[in-house]
């Protein structure tokens, strides 16, 4: 579309400043997936590029915080702390996604959920599975079967998803192509269940 060779970069690529290297002699754009400054990396980035009298402009995107609550239909202003689930490893398996959810929940505030992205784009049906396991070993109540979850997926692409149900029955699903997010609600205004309802398929019970 716009006539320029476009090149994939891992974080890694990012985070070692090898943009700024380019930037240092021509004009370059920096092309990522919602709302670029809302990730740590990217703020980084470019400091180091004012740092070095490097000229930036900012194009905003549209961010999945808003997103997410816009295609669910719940009120931004009832989200609480935002978490991600990374992917376990051999000797690595944090329970800090789970923490933060309880402490959302505990306050009625809804939950947003991103996906790690690290190796491969994690799945919906992935993210459950981590956060079932966690409620397995902690026994806490948060995320069980009867916890309402709603999975939001490609969002602001021509093809996105919205999908609200209990884990077992969304495990079943396949939700397409990534990127994936979860939404765990709080308390509901009236009107955010008609919305999850609606707008979601999720049950009206």
């Amino acid at each position: 579309m716009i006539g320029k060779q476009i090149t994939i970069l891992k974080r890694e690529e990012v985070e070692n400043n090898s943009i700024i290297q380019e930037a240092r002699n021509k004009k370059i754009g920096f092309i990522v997936p919602g709302d670029p400054m809302s990730a740590t990396t990217h703020v980084a980035l470019r400091l180091k590029a004012i740092e070095e009298g490097i000229s930036t402009k900012i194009i905003h995107g549209t961010s999945i915080v808003t997103a997410s609550a816009g295609i669910l239909g719940l009120q931004i202003y009832k989200f609480g702390r935002i978490t991600t689930i990374p992917f376990p490893k051999k000797g690595y398996f944090p329970s800090s996604p789970y923490n933060v959810i309880k402490e959302n929940v505990e306050n009625g505030l809804h939950s947003l959920v991103l996906l790690d992205i690290s190796d491969n784009s994690m799945t919906a049906n992935e993210g459950i599975e981590i956060l079932l396991k966690i409620e397995e070993e902690r026994k806490e109540g948060i995320v069980t079967d009867k916890t309402l979850i709603a999975v939001v997926a490609r969002l602001s692409s021509p093809n996105p998803l919205a999908r609200a149900g209990f884990p077992k029955q969304l495990l079943k699903e396949d939700f397409g192509g990534p990127p994936h997010s979860l939404v765990i609600p709080g308390k509901l205004h009236f009107m955010e269940s008609q919305a999850l309802i609606k707008f979601a398929g999720a049950p009206k019970t």
